[in-house]
C-alpha cells in the first residue's frame, strides 16, 4: 500500500467510510448534474414543442403538465441509471458513480429511489420548491463526506470511478 493510499485508509476510516473509494470532487458533480438536467428537459421540451407549446404564454397555461412531466422523466432517470448502473450520463461523462455507504458496492434499487425522491419532493413545495431543492444539493458542500440530503436519505456517497 502506498502513502497515499495509506492516507486516504486512515481518512476513510475517520470519516466512516470503504477504505478503497475517493470522494468525487464537488466541480465533478456540479457538471454532472447539469448536464444531467439538460438530459431531462430536451424530451420534455421536444414533446411540450410537439404538442404546439410555442411562446411563454402556452409554457403558462401548460405549466402544470410540464412540471409533472419533468419530474416524472427526472425520477424515473435518476432512478434507472443510479439503480441499473450507479451513475446517470453526467457521472458517466465526468467519471463519478454513486455507492453504498456502508459497502462502497452498488446502491439498491430502493435506495437509488429514495436518492431521485428527495430533491424531487422537496422542490415541489410551492413557492419555496426550487429553493429547496437546492439546499438538497448545497448540503454536499458542507459535508465531510460530500452527503446531500439526497446522499443521506439513500444510504450514498458519490465517489471517482
Amino acid at each position: 500500500m502506498s502513502e497515499v493510499d495509506g492516507d486516504r485508509a486512515t481518512h476513510n476510516q475517520q470519516l466512516g467510510l470503504p477504505t478503497a473509494v475517493t470522494l468525487a470532487p464537488m466541480w465533478r458533480r456540479i457538471l454532472a448534474q447539469i448536464l444531467d438536467q439538460l438530459i431531462v428537459l430536451l424530451p420534455v421540451v421536444a414533446v411540450a414543442v410537439g404538442l404546439g407549446v410555442r411562446d411563454v404564454d402556452d409554457i403558462a397555461d401548460h405549466a402544470f403538465a410540464i412540471n409533472v412531466a419533468v419530474i416524472a422523466t427526472a425520477f424515473l432517470y435518476e432512478f434507472v441509471m443510479i439503480g441499473a448502473w450507479g451513475r446517470t450520463v453526467g457521472k458517466f461523462a465526468l467519471g463519478t458513480r454513486a455507492v453504498r455507504i456502508d459497502t462502497g458496492g452498488p446502491v439498491l434499487w430502493y435506495s437509488s429511489a429514495i436518492r431521485a425522491l428527495v430533491p424531487l419532493t422537496a422542490g415541489v413545495i410551492p413557492a419555496i420548491g426550487q429553493i429547496l431543492s437546492l439546499f438538497v444539493y448545497v448540503r454536499a458542500f458542507l459535508d465531510p463526506r460530500r452527503q446531500g440530503w439526497h446522499d443521506k436519505a439513500a444510504g450514498t456517497i458519490v465517489v471517482l470511478n
